[in-house]
């Protein structure tokens, strides 16, 4: 228990390591990471962009379901990382794709296949990174789960 007047949480400067109890998971998305896209509304109705719903399609056959059930008022610290295959034309030092929606497509992937977390409002810090592949490395989405 944090002592009177101290947080338990994540502050600026403050390392993860220093509020972390305990690693729980580390879950891999052996897919080329995808941006989640917003609904897109017609006048016949609401859907997703077909890419990213084959992601998920995709993402649900390969992830196992979790088995932690964790308590829904257990706060978490989620770290994620898309490892994007960089074109051969590309001049850029990074992968293009927002870095927020990198981690939004992984969380609800995880949130839908379940026993993981009860429901993704537990994550209360989120760390989220991209960059290309090395050398004889794939292209993946991972998440690691911490308990605060």
């Amino acid at each position: 228990m944090a002592a009177a007047g101290t947080s338990k949480f994540l502050t600026p400067g403050m390392k993860p390591e220093a509020v972390v109890a305990g690693h729980l998971a580390t879950i891999v998305i052996p897919l080329e990471p995808l941006p989640a896209s917003r609904p897109r509304v017609t006048k016949w109705g609401t859907y997703i962009a077909k890419p990213y719903k084959q992601w998920i399609d995709a993402a649900l056959k390969v992830v196992p379901q979790g088995n932690l059930w964790l308590d829904k008022n257990l706060p978490l610290l989620v770290v994620t990382t898309a490892v994007c295959t960089k074109a051969r034309t590309s001049k850029l030092f990074f992968p293009r794709m927002d870095v927020d929606n990198t981690a939004k497509a992984a969380l609800d992937i995880i949130t839908k296949i379940g026993g993981y977390w009860a429901d993704d409002n537990q994550i209360v810090h989120l760390v989220t990174t991209k960059r290309f592949v090395r050398p004889d490395e794939p292209a993946h989405t991972s998440l690691s789960i911490y308990s605060l």
